[in-house]
C-alpha cells in the first residue's frame, strides 16, 4: 500500500502544483478523487482505520482554523489536507503538514528578503503541501 499511496500522491501532486502555481487554486475534482482514494485506503487498511479518521479530522480541522485567520490558507489547501490526512493517517499526515508549512514559510521568507514579494502578496501553498506529503514518506 506504501507504493500505491505514494504513486497516487505524486501524480495528483503534480497536477495540484501545476494548477495552484498557475491559478492559485486546487481543483475540487482532484481533492474529491483523493478523498475517495482515502476512503478506499482506510477500508483496505482496516487495522488502522482510527488513525486514518483521526488524520482526516484533526489535520483537516486544524487547517480549517488556520484558513479563517487573516491571511490564512485557501479552501483548496484545506480540502487537500483533509484528503491527505485520511490517506496518510494522523502521524504521517502531521509530518506532511508541518513539512509543507515550513517549506512554504522558508520560500516566502526568501522571496521577502529578495524583494520578489511583499507581505501583502499571496503565495500558492498547495505545492509546498504536496512536497510535504511526498517527503513524509521518507522520514
Amino acid at each position: 500500500m506504501f507504493w500505491l499511496k505514494l504513486i497516487v500522491l505524486v501524480l495528483t501532486g503534480i497536477y495540484i502544483m501545476y494548477w495552484d502555481f498557475k491559478e492559485h487554486r486546487i481543483p475540487n475534482k482532484v481533492n474529491l478523487a483523493l478523498l475517495i482514494f482515502g476512503v478506499i485506503v482506510t477500508l483496505i487498511e482496516s487495522h488502522a482505520w482510527f488513525d486514518h479518521v483521526l488524520g482526516f479530522l484533526v489535520l483537516g480541522v486544524l487547517m480549517f482554523v488556520l484558513s479563517i485567520l487573516p491571511g490564512g490558507f485557501g479552501l483548496g489547501d484545506v480540502k487537500y489536507v483533509f484528503a491527505f490526512g485520511l490517506i496518510l493517517g494522523l502521524n504521517q499526515g502531521l509530518s506532511a503538514l508541518v513539512i509543507g508549512i515550513l517549506l512554504g514559510g522558508i520560500v516566502s521568507a526568501v522571496l521577502l528578503v529578495l524583494k520578489k514579494a511583499s507581505r501583502k502578496d499571496h503565495i500558492a501553498y498547495g505545492p509546498y503541501l504536496v512536497l510535504g506529503t511526498w517527503l513524509s514518506f521518507f522520514i
